[in-house]
């Protein structure tokens, strides 16, 4: 993926006027091409400590699990699965350098730790985030990823996040509905021409089959007015191992 636009002193507004509330958010979507929005936990989630995706699971999913969040924004949820559900160290990865920053700055010891990479490639895997994990957090980011890389970039992704999870571990999910890839292609032109290619929907349950997942967990919820489920994968354990 390519690096997002930063504007980090007028968050995304332009400073030769002053914009409409419409144009204000129209730029925001502009700048924010992977849903890289800055203060997302101040002004688009509910501020709920910790994050209810993360307190809906059974306490036995996160407790004592090394965790990867990919996606991790300013890093509040990543910081939660330690100091709230008990996990034993979790890694942040976003594509936005400045957002990287942030959580690095917000969270600076401990077990919890941030990396700045595209996590839809594989071969950028590096530092803290190398090995594998018991738990994989995809959390409101899978339009994302889908609008930016297309199918193949998706299917890469559930390949990758396969080889890195332990046997028997658990992929959270919170996929956007196919809904909102439109709204998020008719305000950035440059997503547009992936939108139309698309043929793979969510909540990719074929795809995650296919990688050798099963659903465990489905928790339909509402947060601020709109509706996002979130669903719970674990990966099979082989027979090899069983």
């Amino acid at each position: 993926m390519a690096e997002p636009c930063q504007d980090h002193n007028n968050d995304y507004a332009p400073a030769a006027k002053e914009l409409s509330r419409a144009e204000r958010f129209k730029a925001t979507h502009l700048a924010a091409r992977h849903g890289n929005y800055h203060h997302y936990y101040t002004k688009f989630r509910a501020p709920t400590v910790p994050d209810e995706r993360l307190s809906i699971l059974p306490p036995e999913i996160l407790r004592n699990a090394r965790v990867i969040d990919l996606g991790c924004n300013a890093g509040k949820l990543t910081h939660e699965a330690i100091a709230h559900c008990g996990a034993a160290a979790a890694v942040g990865v976003d594509i936005d350098p400045w957002l990287v920053e942030q959580a690095r700055a917000a969270y600076p010891d401990g077990p919890c730790t941030f990396e700045h990479f595209d996590f839809g490639d594989a071969s950028a895997y590096k530092g803290t985030a190398v090995g594998t994990f018991d738990v994989v957090l995809l959390l409101s980011v899978t339009k994302w990823v889908h609008l930016n890389n297309g199918d193949a970039g998706m299917l890469a992704l559930f390949a990758h996040i396969q080889s890195i999870l332990n046997e028997g571990g658990y992929l959270v999910v919170e996929p956007q509905p196919l809904s909102n890839y439109a709204r998020a292609s008719k305000r950035n032109k440059e997503l547009r021409e992936t939108y139309k290619t698309i043929q793979i929907k969510p909540p990719f349950d074929e795809e995650l089959k296919a990688q050798g997942f099963e659903r465990i967990l489905e928790f339909e919820r509402d947060e601020e007015g709109f509706a996002r489920p979130v669903h719970v994968w674990r990966k099979k354990v082989s027979q090899d191992n069983q």
